[in-house]
């Protein structure tokens, strides 16, 4: 449909979303079989069966698809992709369900997307214009936090031995460091709220009882692994730097986290960062 849509895609953008587990490998040479792409797209899926499931709460949903646009302006897509994603979207469901892809259903997807896409625009829209009159700079509370430059290349190099342990793993160790240092925190994630992050797959099942063994949970604290890893990588570019982790933390408002919560995190890292490196967590 749009087939210059491909270069919002580059090899170097791809590895971003590739799952770092040591059986992956690489390479990510053809985009046609890019698994990066694969969990990529999936995101969008796990979007749309979120706004499925909210369609007759709009309270619930409409923050949700705002924040859900908003995020996209750093990915660089204008609100043409958003018309290419609903055909592309249409024949993908026409594919799944075949003969039962009426015309009635068929109708009912596509004022489904519209509704959907048109509130994520205007977050799109909405993050545009908030970042034109955002925060550029370092802010004064983080003033006395700025890594040196040596600190940057010590985060940078133990962050590659991070990576080779799969954000999934990483993702385990952190949740659980961080329900040993507040156990009460684990009221943040009840079952309701799991099973919105688990992954859509016929062998993970839906049980979702043990709190210390979910995939749900993986998945969740996988994201601030990623999160980790881009501000990592924007360490040495704070005009990129600040307003990502700025959206970012604005995006918890919904969460029910409070400024505690990031220092109990903060301290659950650094357990994680010290059970994962081992004699390589140094003083440095």
């Amino acid at each position: 449909i749009m087939p210059e849509a491909i270069h919002l895609f580059p090899q170097e953008v791809r590895l971003k979303y590739r799952e770092w587990s040591p059986d992956e490998g690489d390479d990510e040479s053809n985009v046609y079989q890019s698994s990066a792409l694969r969990k990529l797209f999936s995101k969008f899926v796990n979007a749309v069966g979120c706004a499925v499931v909210g369609l007759h709460d709009s309270d619930k949903v409409v923050p949700m698809l705002t924040q859900l646009g908003a995020r996209h302006i750093n990915y660089g897509v204008n609100e043409a992709h958003w018309e290419t994603l609903g055909k592309a979207f249409t024949l993908t469901l026409r594919e799944i369900l075949r003969e039962s892809f009426t015309q009635e259903v068929e109708a009912a997807w596509s004022m489904a997307y519209t509704f959907m896409s048109s509130i994520m625009i205007e977050g799109l829209r909405g993050a545009i214009a908030k970042r034109a009159a955002g925060p550029k700079q370092i802010p004064a509370s983080a003033l006395s936090a700025v890594p040196s430059e040596q600190m940057k290349s010590a985060v940078e190099r133990s962050w590659e031995q991070v990576q080779t342990l799969g954000t999934y793993n990483v993702g385990e160790i952190l949740y659980r460091h961080t329900f040993t240092i507040m156990p009460e925190a684990i009221h943040l994630f009840p079952q309701e709220v799991r099973l919105k992050y688990r992954e859509w797959s016929p062998d993970e099942g839906n049980d979702e009882s043990n709190t210390y063994e979910s995939p749900a949970l993986r998945k969740l604290f996988s994201k601030f692994v990623n999160a980790v890893g881009c501000a990592v990588v924007g360490l040495h570019d704070s005009t990129r730097l600040v307003p990502m982790l700025t959206e970012l933390g604005a995006r918890h408002i919904n969460y029910g986290v409070n400024e505690a919560h990031w220092e109990t995190l903060g301290k659950a890292f650094k357990s994680a960062l010290r059970e994962i490196l081992r004699e390589s967590f140094t003083q440095e």
